[in-house]
């Protein structure tokens, strides 16, 4: 409006006036792109420094125990360094902006006071109109520098909006496909019968299969090739062997975190992509080797599994894992708070706890990933009787180094480079005495070397206060 009124008003001088408005448009476009890189920049160094920072908190003790401060502190000193130079530079670009678009406001009203005098003096323009010409060029570029200012904070928002609009946007690699979105909107429904699931197939799990599965992380490098493998519910699956042979890949393909990248999985003769993947994941159980437990009471933390679980559910959950027990000795009971990543606890009772959880939201399939291999022997056979109640009736895969827990599967599967060697129950590989007894024997050799370690080390000590302790314990 202010515009039409200066060349209403006097058109030459108005459009002189104008004639400054092209030059603001080109710098602020470059100083737009300046500013937004400069602000991206910032935000994800600020991100690194952050990501750093509790990195090195997790990771204190091996900071410690490695002497690494100066070397940590070195490499955020880095970090730092380049946040504030991108932030410096992020500033001097606002504060160069800034004053150009006044500048070019100023040079505004100068062309109006220079010709508009003129004007005066040669009696073409009177006094009244070059006062209000002046006036109404003020007003004009007011909100101009204004908007200028708002400009530059736009910018830092934007690139904070950028990193969080870009994670949102995401879309996940593995997700229902158009025909089981189809089918949850027919059959997701409060009606629907309780034997059937949200997708429309049957509720229940019988049959998991691994049909010709061939998977790779990267192209080139098969990590799987033609794996093939049926289990039936109530069936458990233990897998070991080397490290890197693929034995993690073929439970996390079992849990849909992954799809394969050749054949296919079937759950009940039905492919695993044309099933609802919310339906499928919550059926799913996974205790992982470091039990991870929230800030909150024991209660809390094994509801986590079902949060409509009444108290009687969460404490007999618990006496099915053997972990009841120690719960009741704690301080405030179920009511103790376990700490921040359950700190006031030790591993082993941790682990106790998230048997407790996995058992309580009762899935179909259940999946160890080396969910012992960091307690003591005693609270590992306390996990051993409670692991019966849970593998029942179930779907379950064991992951172990420690051969000696699994000695009860139902299978136990030798795997190398993505492929099967051995197949059988523990009594049939050892009468095999191929990969697998070799394993079970080396195994058994050193727990054998270290308990006589143990009786030694006791004895050698009797024998230092002693010595005639000797022939009584020989």
């Amino acid at each position: 409006m202010i515009a039409i009124i200066l060349i209403v008003l006097q058109p030459v001088l108005g459009l002189l006036v104008l004639s400054v408005v092209p030059p603001l448009i080109w710098i602020s476009a470059i100083f737009q792109k300046k500013l937004l890189l400069s602000s991206r920049d910032t935000r994800k160094f600020n991100s690194m420094i952050t990501a750093s920072f509790a990195e090195a908190l997790q990771g204190l003790r091996t900071t410690k125990s490695l002497v690494r401060e100066q070397e940590n502190l070195r490499e955020f000193q880095g970090l730092s360094s380049q946040m504030y130079g991108v932030s410096i530079q992020n500033a001097l670009q606002s504060a160069v902006y800034i004053p150009i678009v006044l500048t070019l406001g100023s040079l505004a009203a100068g062309i109006a006071l220079w010709r508009g005098g003129a004007g005066v003096i040669d009696g073409t323009l009177t006094l009244g109109t070059l006062v209000a010409f002046i006036f109404y060029a003020g007003q004009f570029f007011n909100p101009i520098n204004q908007i200028a200012q708002v400009l530059v904070q736009m910018q830092g928002a934007q690139a904070a909006g950028e990193r969080v609009l870009s994670l949102l946007a995401t879309v996940p690699a593995i997700g229902d496909s158009e025909e089981v979105t189809a089918k949850l909107h027919q059959w997701d429904k409060p009606d629907r019968p309780t034997d059937l699931a949200p997708d429309g197939h049957p509720a229940g799990i019988e049959t998991l299969e691994f049909r010709h599965v061939d998977f790779a992380y990267t192209d080139g490098e098969p990590v799987l090739k033609d794996f093939n493998l049926t289990v039936q519910a109530g069936q458990t699956i233990a897998l070991v062997g080397a490290s890197g042979g693929g034995k993690s890949t073929i439970v996390n393909l079992a849990a849909r975190f992954y799809e394969p990248t050749g054949g296919s999985i079937l759950v009940n003769g039905h492919d695993l992509r044309d099933r609802s993947l919310a339906w499928y994941q919550s059926n799913l159980g996974i205790v992982l080797q470091g039990p991870h437990l929230f800030s909150g009471s024991v209660r809390e933390n094994i509801r986590y599994g079902r949060l409509d679980a009444t108290d009687e559910e969460i404490e007999q959950a618990a006496r099915s894992v053997n972990a009841d027990a120690f719960i009741r000795a704690l301080e405030n009971g179920y009511d103790t708070d376990v700490g921040e990543g359950g700190n006031r606890l030790s591993t082993g009772q941790k682990q106790l706890i998230s048997f407790a959880r996995a058992l309580l939201a009762n899935p179909r399939i259940f999946i160890m990933d080396e969910a012992t291999s960091s307690i003591d022997t005693e609270t590992e056979q306390l996990i051993q009787q409670g692991l019966k109640a849970i593998f029942e009736g179930r779907i379950s895969f064991v992951i172990a180094h420690r051969l000696s827990t699994i000695r009860t599967a139902d299978r136990i599967l030798v795997i190398e480079k993505g492929r099967i060697l051995e197949s059988g129950t523990h009594q049939e590989l050892l009468a095999q005495k191929a990969h697998y007894h070799a394993l079970y024997t080396h195994q058994f050799q050193q727990e054998r070397e270290a308990k006589l370690f143990e009786v030694g080390g006791w004895r050698y000590s009797q024998t230092q206060s002693d010595p005639a302790s000797l022939d009584k314990s020989s």
